[in-house]
C-alpha cells in the first residue's frame, strides 16, 4: 500500500476540520454551510479509515455532499433565515391620517395617526384637513402623500 492510500483519510478529515474552525472563526459567514461540508469532509474521512482506500473517502464525501445540497440546505436556510418582524413604528406605514398644519414642499407639518401627532413631510404641498397615508419613516419624521380620493 502507498502512502495515499493509508493517510489520504486523515487529509479528508484535516481539511474538514479547517473548514470548521474557519466557519466558526468567521462568525458564521457563510451561515454554517462551510461547518456542513467540513462536517461531510470529517465523516468521509473517518469512514474511509479502516478500508485504507481513499477512494472510499472521495465516494463517500461526494454522496453527503450531494444529499446535503439536494435535501439539506433547504432545510438549514430556513432555520438560519433571520425573520423580519415589524416594529411598533413599522406598523405605521400604509395607516391614513389628517394634516393639521399645512405640509410644504420646503418645511415639514404635523399629522395626526390614530391620536398621535407626528411631524411629516412629503414631495408636495398639502393643506391642512387633508387625508394623507403614510409611505415611509425617516427617524421620527413620516413621509406621506395625498391620499387617493381625500380631501
Amino acid at each position: 500500500m502507498e502512502f495515499a492510500d493509508q493517510w489520504l483519510w486523515l487529509i479528508f478529515v484535516g481539511v474538514g476540520l479547517a473548514m470548521v474552525l474557519v466557519e466558526f472563526l468567521g462568525g458564521g459567514f457563510s451561515g454554517f454551510e462551510l461547518a456542513i461540508i467540513g462536517s461531510v469532509f470529517i465523516v468521509g474521512g473517518l469512514v474511509a479509515s479502516p478500508f485504507d482506500s481513499w477512494p472510499v473517502a472521495v465516494i463517500v464525501t461526494s454522496v453527503l455532499c450531494f444529499v446535503y445540497i439536494v435535501a439539506g440546505r433547504r432545510y438549514l436556510l430556513r432555520w438560519t433565515q433571520t425573520r423580519k418582524a415589524k416594529t411598533n413604528i413599522d406598523a405605521i406605514i400604509g395607516t391614513r391620517g389628517i394634516v393639521i398644519k399645512n405640509i410644504t414642499k420646503y418645511a415639514p407639518g404635523r399629522i395626526q395617526v390614530g391620536g398621535v401627532r407626528w411631524r411629516a413631510t412629503a414631495d408636495e404641498e398639502i393643506g391642512e384637513g387633508q387625508e394623507v397615508t403614510v409611505i415611509e419613516i425617516r427617524g421620527t419624521t413620516l413621509i406621506v402623500q395625498k391620499t387617493a380620493g381625500g380631501d
